[in-house]
């Protein structure tokens, strides 16, 4: 058997023939066999010719050579572009600047008549509220009534305001006959002091302090200061401990401290 290779010469118009046993034939038995294999001799060399060719230009029309990858990339519009946005302010708040707060200057208690340097001398810097009663004046002098002092005591106890916080300050004094108002002295103590709250206990006793207040007024407020109006010492001085708290309630409600 020859090589099975040799059949890829043979050309397809006589192949059949080849199959069947034919190995030899005179080509002037066919005229037309020489043009046959010359055309399909200048068939497979074009063929040959035209694939490198075809190789060389995808070669050419790689990435590196494509018009699209030559081209310059278009600026970008301006409407497109972006600005840096500007740093935002921190909203950490800065720390609080803390204030001096200038402490009162209390006046000095020899300055004041009597029996207001008396109660002068005993101000400290709690002091939140003064007290203060018509009967004050008298009680000063020397010739306090002894059920007033009680009451005021147990009152004072019922609040449980810090030592200093209350001071008792006269809206009138004692000449040895009769009381004497005194409202400037009064007012001039609260300005002094820096007091925004006074209990006035008695009518009688906001009508020295306060004339233009209604009589039956349970507030009232006088260049800042609120003025509390409260039962008259004399009637709260007979009342059970209880109905004496009762009626000194709304002391509780002051902001103080």
């Amino acid at each position: 058997m020859g090589s099975p290779s040799a059949e890829l010469n043979v050309l397809e118009s006589v192949r059949p023939w080849y199959q069947n046993g034919l190995r030899f034939i005179f080509k002037d038995a066919l005229p037309g066999l020489e043009q046959l294999e010359l055309a399909a001799t200048q068939k497979n060399i074009s063929a040959v010719q035209a694939s490198p060719n075809s190789s060389q230009s995808n070669v050419n029309r790689g990435p590196q050579s494509s018009p699209v990858s030559r081209a310059p990339a278009a600026p970008m519009p301006t409407h497109f572009k972006q600005s840096t946005p500007p740093l935002k302010p921190s909203r950490i708040p800065p720390p609080p600047v803390k204030q001096s707060i200038q402490p009162i200057k209390h006046p000095d208690a020899g300055s004041w008549p009597d029996p207001w340097s008396l109660l002068a001398s005993r101000i400290t810097p709690r002091l939140q509220i003064f007290w203060t009663y018509p009967q004050l004046g008298k009680d000063l002098s020397g010739d306090a009534d002894p059920a007033r002092r009680k009451l005021f005591q147990s009152l004072i106890g019922y609040m449980g305001l810090p030592k200093g916080a209350i001071s008792f300050w006269p809206c009138t004094t004692w000449n040895g006959n009769a009381l004497e108002n005194r409202p400037d002295i009064f007012w001039k103590g609260v300005e002094s002091y820096g007091v925004k709250f006074v209990a006035c206990f008695g009518v009688k006793g906001l009508s020295v302090i306060a004339p233009e207040a209604p009589e039956n007024a349970s507030s009232a407020y006088v260049n800042g200061v609120q003025v509390i109006v409260l039962q008259d010492p004399d009637l709260l001085k007979v009342l059970p401990p209880e109905e004496q708290q009762l009626l000194s309630i709304p002391l509780l409600r002051l902001p103080l401290f």
